[in-house]
């Protein structure tokens, strides 16, 4: 029997997200789709008593949370932990794809975004730096009866399901994908992380 359960939950959807813009240390809003994803993610989780909720302080993240929180029966604490933010993108935050592609970070691109020995250019956050922190944070979870759920952003989610849950290589997050209020679920069954849902619409 699980032990301990965790729901990570990716922030509902921001303007840059809909236009393809790298959204990572960029402190962008939830757009009026991504509120009403997290109200309807809020009406999910209605039923599942949640003991306590963490964020990272990004505002897509926070507001997601507390969305959240204020459905809840009873109010469950909810704590801002810095260790929840976003991978850093740093050179390639807020532009698209196309728009890196065509100028001249194009080969710093190439060498960054790939699923096997990537390259981290000046400014942006190492994969070891985001499996420390992130672990850090799960360590201190890992104990806590019932259910946590902590709102947090799309790739440091899969970082966290590929490398500390899953135990491969951080850059395999590559290969997997996460909407925008969709859940990965986490228990600890004879203390070992077993991943039993991903980008589920509710646990």
């Amino acid at each position: 029997m699980a032990s301990a359960r965790l729901l990570l939950i990716r922030h509902g959807e921001t303007v840059w997200n809909h236009d393809g813009r790298f959204t990572t240390h960029s402190d962008v809003p939830l757009s009026e789709v991504g509120v009403a994803q997290a109200l309807d993610a809020a009406e999910a989780l209605a039923a599942t008593p949640i003991a306590r909720i963490y964020s990272s302080p990004l505002q897509r993240a926070l507001v997601t949370a507390e969305t959240i929180a204020a459905r809840q029966t009873g109010g469950p604490p909810l704590h801002v932990d810095g260790r929840l933010t976003e991978i850093d993108a740093g050179p390639f935050d807020g532009l698209t794809v196309d728009e890196i592609t065509a100028g001249p970070l194009a080969a710093e691109f190439a060498a960054w975004h790939r699923a096997e020995r990537p390259v981290f250019p000046e400014g942006t956050e190492t994969f070891a730096s985001a499996v420390a922190r992130a672990g850090s944070f799960l360590d201190d979870v890992r104990d806590a009866p019932g259910v946590t759920l902590a709102a947090t952003h799309g790739s440091l989610a899969r970082v966290i399901v590929s490398a500390l849950v899953l135990g491969g290589d951080p850059a395999q997050h590559r290969r997997l994908w996460m909407d925008n209020c969709r859940l990965a679920v986490v228990e600890w069954r004879a203390g070992v992380p077993t991943l039993t849902g991903f980008n589920l619409p509710r646990p």
